[in-house]
């Protein structure tokens, strides 16, 4: 569903509609996450558009196409929440997280790289990184080669309190989000926080490995409730400028 007219500001009302009647169709997606298990039943029928491994063997970065599965359970998780929000979009899985659900921040950066350079349009980041300062350009190199590449990323903030700074969800230009208790698909605004959104991420029901569901609580389940609805505005206005996108999300917000 593609607005024709480009607009420097979009009508705010073909963007609702767009959020109510989209799909994210052809909107390219990046699932930085643990991998993607496609012989779920939940992800039936999925082919993803890139399925890649990266990973750390002492100092070098390893590279590997078609990795082929999830080594925890969350990225297959994250995955299928996207595509309940936005079943058209097209995915890209991009696993930088162990088995231990932990990863390097250099295998991030790779991650992000590697997705920019392969044209996705949005970035899911369900992940965070709380400490020390050194950490914190580690994540803002990539943020901003992300920004200038007009690619929007989406990141989940701390499950304790959304005061708490985790990296990447706390720079402005990421969609930051908390988990809720709310309605499948709803969103809200998070005024006066440095984070961005809230959306469902309380007792959500999501695939996990071996064919089974679990229920689980966490932001990290909310930053693909957001990122759908960001492919469904893609969708609507694939030429709108990048720093639009953030303020008319949060004027649509409930």
């Amino acid at each position: 569903m593609q607005v024709e007219k480009s607009e420097r500001w979009p009508d705010l009302r073909l963007a609702a509609n767009a959020l109510e009647k989209g799909s994210g169709e052809g909107v390219k997606v990046a699932i930085i996450d643990s991998g993607v298990d496609l012989s779920h039943p939940a992800l039936s029928g999925l082919t993803l558009l890139d399925d890649v491994a990266i990973s750390c063997d002492g100092a070098n970065i390893r590279i590997e196409d078609r990795s082929g599965d999830d080594l925890y359970g969350h990225g297959t998780a994250v995955t299928s929440l996207l595509l309940k929000e936005s079943p058209g979009v097209q995915v890209g899985s991009f696993r930088a997280l162990d088995s231990r659900n932990h990863a390097r921040n250099f295998v991030i950066a790779e991650c992000v790289k590697q997705a920019i350079a392969r044209g996705y349009q949005v970035i899911n980041c369900s992940f965070g990184c709380r400490g020390q300062a050194k950490y914190v350009m580690d994540y803002k190199e990539w943020i901003d080669e992300a920004y200038l590449a007009g690619v929007q990323v989406v990141a989940a903030c701390s499950n304790v309190d959304s005061g708490i700074r985790e990296w990447p969800a706390y720079f402005p230009s990421v969609f930051g989000v908390k988990g809720i208790d709310c309605g499948e698909g709803e969103f809200y605004l998070a005024k006066n926080q440095m984070v961005s959104f809230m959306a469902k991420g309380e007792r959500v029901k999501v695939p996990w490995l071996e064919g089974k569901t679990k229920i689980e609580t966490g932001s990290s389940y909310a930053a693909p409730v957001i990122a759908g609805k960001l492919a469904k505005l893609l969708e609507a206005f694939p030429h709108i400028e990048r720093g639009l996108l953030k303020p008319m999300l949060g004027i649509l917000a409930q």
